[in-house]
């Protein structure tokens, strides 16, 4: 049958799950950024780093370690970030990124202020693009004394606050100053078996999680907002010009079949594909018509959306007529569309008038 994508409302959420968890998973090894959260030379949160980067790249991933040195202070009066060749690398590297590990020092019992300052150089939100949600987090402390949870406890908050999805598991390593080799890498004990079972566990989450973005990150009030842009963005007809330039536009004709053989708004247009937006005849005060009842409409009519392009593919949707004080059927099927992806989707208004716009 024809795949499917899953957004928001297109069925009930046991199998919107269900489908999710069947897309192909993809293949590429995972990119995971590590931080660190000290300046010492000899620090051993960054040791800590770089032994999780080890064994994240024997598993196959690709790790990059950010160094945090020479990144200046958070300051919000700072007008251009990327300006900053520091703060751009941080950035792009988070953009990157499809997981994290974290490490910090304890100091005063609170993650280091080294360590805070790379992620209040992470933004929340650039543009409509959102670099941390969704990813995978793995957190682990050193301490110089007695062992504590403070550090790992408080950057879950942190995580969270980024929205980023932290594994269950996580590591604290007690007197931290005695567990290194000469070489750096960590002495054989049951805290580095830890450090193993954090990274591990971080590994198979990011390969779990990462595919599944799209259909985990659709937020209900995003999905809301969008929708009515779409409606005041159809509302109005589209000018005879937009009309004109667009290529190949595929036609929907979304009066009901009774209206096109009553001609309602105009005769026919040549190679126009009727798909009737009302379900069972209720006109859209009594149902409004979801997308993926307007999908299966579509299928039904020999329209297979997972098989076109959302960025080249136009569509210009008309019902009985155009600019209403309402918000009208074709206007509806344009926003439908655009929900859907199909950016280039438009309200014709009715036959006659895309007749007369198009032949102009």
């Amino acid at each position: 049958g024809e795949e499917e994508e899953i957004f928001e409302g297109c069925c009930s959420a046991v199998l919107a799950t269900l489908r999710a968890l069947t897309i192909r998973m993809s293949t590429h090894p995972p990119k995971f950024l590590i931080l660190s959260g000290s300046l010492r030379a000899d620090s051993d949160s960054r040791k800590v780093a770089v032994e999780a980067g080890r064994i994240l790249a024997s598993y196959g991933a690709t790790v990059k370690l950010f160094d945090p040195k020479d990144l200046p202070l958070f300051s919000a009066d700072v007008k251009d970030p990327n300006s900053i060749p520091k703060v751009k690398e941080l950035r792009a590297l988070t953009r990157w990124a499809e997981g994290m590990v974290w490490v910090s020092p304890e100091v005063h019992g609170n993650f280091s202020a080294v360590f805070k300052n790379q992620v209040d150089w992470m933004p929340l939100t650039e543009g409509a693009l959102r670099p941390t949600q969704g990813k995978t987090l793995a957190v682990l402390q050193v301490n110089a004394g007695s062992q504590s949870f403070n550090t790992v406890n408080n950057l879950r908050v942190l995580g969270r606050w980024m929205r980023m999805v932290c594994i269950p598991n996580q590591s604290s390593i007690p007197k931290a100053y005695n567990e290194f080799n000469e070489d750096g890498s960590l002495k054989d004990s049951s805290l580095r078996n830890r450090v193993v079972d954090v990274v591990e566990e971080l590994f198979k989450y990011t390969l779990l999680l990462r595919d599944q973005q799209p259909y985990l990150l659709a937020r209900y009030g995003e999905k809301r907002a969008m929708q009515e842009r779409h409606l005041k963005q159809t509302k109005s007809m589209a000018s005879g010009a937009v009309l004109r330039s667009l290529v190949k536009p595929i036609i929907l004709d979304v009066r009901s079949e009774k209206e096109v053989a009553a001609e309602k708004g105009g005769k026919k247009l040549a190679g126009s594909i009727n798909v009737p937006l009302n379900v069972d005849g209720n006109p859209q005060s009594v149902h409004r018509t979801t997308a993926e009842e307007f999908r299966a409409k579509l299928r039904e009519a020999g329209v297979a959306l997972s098989q076109l392009s959302k960025e080249e593919t136009a569509f210009i949707a008309h019902c009985t007529k155009g600019n209403t004080d309402y918000i009208g059927r074709g206007a509806r099927a344009a926003a439908l569309l655009r929900d859907m992806g199909f950016v280039s989707s438009y309200n014709g208004g009715s036959a006659d008038e895309i007749r007369t716009a198009l032949a102009s």
